[in-house]
C-alpha cells in the first residue's frame, strides 16, 4: 500500500514539473505543393508554447533534426527572434561557434509563437524536426515537446511528385563555343555528363549555378550534354557545337 502511495505521489509530482508548459498542436503538419524554381521561398509550419504554472519561466528549446533532404535548412521563430538557418537552440552553442544566450521568458498563462520555416532550396521531399523545452535552470527535464513534419511536394510515400524543371528554359551557353560553356541558371541541374557524336563519354563534372565546364581541349565537332540531378537522373540532353 505505501509502496503504491509512493509511486502515486512520484507519478503526481513528475506530471506536476513537466506540465509546467505545452505545446500546441502535438504535431505540425505542412503537406502541400510549393513552387520549387523559387528556392528561397521558407514553407512555414505555425506552433505557440504556453506556460501553464503559476510562476515566470525561462525556457530553453532544442531542435533535432529526424530526417530532412540534406539541400533543407530549418530556421525557428520564437517571441524573441527569427534565428539564423540551423540555429539549434536559443541558449546553448551556436552553430557558428561562440554562445548564444536568449531564453524565451514567459510570465504566467502566457504564450510564445514557435513558429518553423523550412527553405527547401529547390527540392521536395519530407521534413521532421522535434522540439524539446527546458528550463533554463534544469536543463535534463524535458517540459514539452512537439513535432514538425514537412511534405513538400510529394506523394503518399514521400515520394516527391512534382518538380519544376522546365526543359525549355534550360540551356547551355554559349553554344556553338571554342572553350567554356554554362547552363542557365536552375536549382535542378546536379552534374553534367558529356558524349562525342558516337556516343563514347568525354566528361561528367558536378555543376552548380555559374560553373564553367571547359571542352577548350576537345576535337571540333558536335557533342551531346545530359543534364543530371540529384539522384542521377537525367533532366534533359542537349546538343553543344565545338568550334
Amino acid at each position: 500500500m505505501k509502496k503504491n502511495l509512493l509511486l502515486f505521489l512520484f507519478t503526481l509530482i513528475t506530471f506536476g514539473l513537466s506540465a509546467q508548459v505545452t505545446m500546441s498542436p502535438s504535431t505540425v503538419l505542412v503537406d502541400s505543393t510549393f513552387d520549387l524554381s523559387n528556392t528561397f521561398y521558407i514553407v512555414k509550419g505555425y506552433g505557440n508554447m504556453e506556460n501553464v504554472s503559476a510562476s515566470t519561466l525561462n525556457l530553453r528549446w532544442e531542435i533535432t533534426e529526424v530526417s530532412a533532404p540534406s539541400k533543407w535548412d530549418f530556421q525557428l521563430c520564437d517571441k524573441n527572434n527569427c534565428y539564423a538557418d540551423n540555429q539549434p537552440t536559443n541558449v546553448g552553442d551556436a552553430v557558428t561557434g561562440g554562445t548564444i544566450d536568449v531564453p524565451v521568458e514567459l510570465m504566467a498563462d502566457s504564450l510564445s509563437n514557435m513558429d518553423m520555416g523550412i527553405k527547401h532550396r529547390g527540392t521536395g521531399g519530407c521534413g521532421i524536426y522535434e522540439v524539446r523545452v527546458y528550463d533554463v535552470n534544469d536543463p535534463n527535464t524535458v517540459l514539452a515537446m512537439n513535432t514538425y513534419e514537412f511534405r513538400v511536394n510529394v506523394d503518399a510515400n514521400c515520394l516527391v511528385a512534382t518538380t519544376n524543371f522546365d526543359k525549355s528554359t534550360a540551356k547551355i551557353f554559349p553554344n556553338p563555343t571554342t572553350d567554356y560553356f554554362t547552363i542557365t541558371e536552375n536549382p535542378y541541374v546536379e552534374s553534367i555528363q558529356i558524349f562525342n557524336i558516337v556516343g563514347k563519354q568525354m566528361a561528367v563534372t558536378p555543376f552548380q549555378n555559374g560553373d564553367a565546364i571547359n571542352v577548350a581541349g576537345f576535337p571540333n565537332g558536335l557533342y551531346l550534354v545530359r543534364m543530371l540531378d540529384d539522384d542521377g537522373d537525367v533532366l534533359k540532353t542537349t546538343r553543344l557545337i565545338k568550334r
